[in-house]
């Protein structure tokens, strides 16, 4: 701000010198000048502004790497899970059927069993 007060303070100089002597070519390099500094003020005014523009929109940019790493670290853990949940289950299905198939074989062998001693008995009578 110290940097826009002294610019304007030479300027409000460089104005009234020119006052004096509007003729002078001395005012008309001054007149070029003040120009050009107002020209370099509104540059640098509208390079802050678009500096600050582009750290908002940065800011932005962050935040949203940020959520989308939240998302997919999520992501991430709910799929472990997941596989974790199916291997289980497989697992246990897996094991259902063992039990099934091992208790319908001896139910089987048990009832040819007694099939075959019935016939044998049958047989004998």
């Amino acid at each position: 701000m110290d940097t826009q007060k002294s610019l304007c303070l030479l300027l409000n100089v460089i104005v009234a010198s020119c006052a004096r002597g509007p003729s002078s070519p001395i005012c008309l390099k001054y007149d070029y000048e003040e120009r050009l500094l107002e020209r370099v003020l509104r540059n640098g005014l509208a390079l802050e502004t678009t500096l600050s523009e582009i750290v908002k929109a940065n800011s932005k940019v962050v935040d949203t790497r940020k959520q989308i790493e939240d998302g997919k670290a999520k992501v991430e853990s709910t799929l472990a899970i997941m596989k974790k949940k199916q291997i289980d289950m497989e697992s246990r299905l897996s094991d259902y059927i063992n039990n099934a198939l091992n208790n319908m074989n001896s139910t089987l062998a048990a009832n040819v069993g007694t099939m075959a001693k019935a016939v044998l008995d049958m047989k004998a009578n």
